[in-house]
């Protein structure tokens, strides 16, 4: 078939052959002209590769959650999952029904401990050498036989727990944090609140999975039992929660369980049932610890990054696992860095010499300073804003916790800009310059406030990280 070319254009006219052309030199030009063609497509292949390949190094965004124990990490991720994961969400709620019912069950677990003790020291049979704190001279706990016929009618929960533990995962453990060194020298109350912990890679996700797909139809039917048990059991959990002797005998032991992690005592109602099904609410408070550094993975399918992998580690917060973050501060996009505020009254369960905000501040500064970490962005959340508000509003002083807090104004506005200032000074004096702070009050545990947050926090990582590789 005879090419025909249009002689009028200059780019055709140039890729015309040449006039007079033999039959030899018309072969030695198209071997050419093929060679030239296949340099051509293989220098685009190896361009496109490397497209490829520039965006799975980047497709994963890494974020690092910090923050010392009970500061709210975990609590920040699954807001995280919630708010731009929600498919994955949807799939796992259902399977956050054992946690929510063992932390429960825990907590009336432990007031009943607390009632027995308080029986037994009213009695004169607890002999045990330990410090409680009274509200005054006029104290008074009065137990009646209704105390102890309640606490009888509950023991099945002992067991109850057990079995929802051992639901829950067979490499659990009721870890204390307190090193040796740092001992009192005293006997604690054998109601002492030990944390449940779960020993997993892959943090809770491994965990739900576990549940969603149990190994054995004896799971299945541990559930099933647990769950009877408890509805049997919920007039009686519901009549101790409630009773004015108990909430004395907290008081003065100054345990609040309402701030507390997986705290479920005042929604009995609504959860003791035999068709409850969490809601996402329920699912942020519930509490399950697992220990060292898990990592979450997380396929977006809302927001400006939607169908980007994001990638988020929740590292173990207790000053003896610290330095198992290190390694993880290579490569990575972010740092979302939780400070407690409520934390100001508390001291560290490792060691109760040290204030946990001075903890919170000291670690933030160590943060901030880090050459591994002058080039990543760091947000800070200040969170437990609404737990920081009750204590105030109770009249506990900041002053009286907090030497530097001098004799400012005790009011939540006064206290919460003064701690923003704070951590403010920190970062400024110790970070590298030129790095702009991102800071947030927060409540993690009110999802539509902390969704508000998160969507800024994401615009800032995507912005400043991944604008360039050409991905939003």
């Amino acid at each position: 078939m005879k090419i025909s070319y249009d002689l009028s254009d200059p780019l055709t006219l140039a890729m015309a052959p040449p006039a007079n052309e033999t039959p030899e030199e018309r072969l030695v030009r198209e071997e050419k002209e093929e060679r030239a063609l296949e340099v051509s497509r293989r220098i685009d292949a190896e361009i496109k590769a490397a497209k490829i390949a520039m965006k799975k190094k980047r497709k994963t965004i890494k974020v690092l959650v910090l923050g010392q124990s009970l500061s709210g990490k975990s609590t920040t991720i699954k807001n995280f999952q919630m708010t731009y994961a929600q498919k994955s969400w949807a799939e796992e709620r259902a399977s956050w029904k054992a946690v929510v019912l063992l932390n429960l069950v825990r907590s009336i677990n432990a007031i009943v401990d607390l009632v027995v003790e308080e029986v037994d020291i009213v009695n004169g049979k607890y002999t045990e050498d330990y410090e409680i704190s009274h509200e005054g001279p006029s104290t008074s706990i009065s137990l009646t036989e209704d105390h102890k016929s309640i606490s009888l009618r509950l023991a099945p929960l002992r067991q109850i727990e057990k079995d929802l533990k051992s639901l829950l995962g067979s490499g659990t453990s009721e870890p204390d944090d307190k090193p040796e060194k740092y001992s009192s020298g005293r006997r604690e109350p054998k109601s002492g609140f030990h944390e449940f912990a779960l020993r997993s890679s892959s943090g809770w996700k491994s965990v739900l999975d576990h549940i969603r797909n149990p190994s054995e139809g004896k799971d299945q039917e541990l559930h099933r039992v647990a769950c009877h048990v408890v509805v049997s059991c919920k007039e009686y959990i519901k009549w101790l929660w409630n009773d004015s002797t108990v909430q004395k005998i907290l008081r003065k032991r100054q345990i609040r369980l309402e701030d507390t992690p997986g705290f479920f005592l005042n929604d009995i109602d609504r959860i003791v049932t035999m068709d409850y099904e969490p809601s996402d609410e329920d699912v942020v408070r519930a509490r399950l610890r697992t220990t060292g550094v898990q990592e979450y993975h997380f396929t977006l399918d809302r927001g400006p990054s939607a169908a980007l992998e994001w990638l988020m580690y929740d590292v173990a917060g207790t000053r003896t696992q610290r330095a198992a973050w290190i390694p993880y501060f290579k490569d990575i996009t972010a740092i979302i860095f939780l400070a407690p505020l409520s934390a100001f009254n508390e001291r560290l369960a490792e060691d109760h010499g040290i204030n946990r905000l001075d903890d919170t501040l000291a670690l933030w500064k160590t943060i901030c300073a880090s050459e591994l970490l002058k080039s990543v962005q760091i947000i800070l959340f200040l969170n437990k804003t609404d737990i920081l508000k009750r204590k105030i509003d109770a009249g506990v002083r900041v002053r009286d916790h907090l030497s530097e807090y001098g004799d400012r104004k005790n009011d939540f506005l006064t206290v919460s800009s003064w701690f923003r200032k704070y951590f403010a000074k920190v970062y400024k004096d110790v970070s590298p310059p030129g790095r702009t702070l991102n800071a947030h009050f927060t409540s993690v545990v009110d999802t539509k406030m902390t969704a508000q947050t998160l969507a800024a926090v994401q615009a800032v990582i995507l912005r400043n990280d991944i604008a360039d590789a050409g991905l939003l």
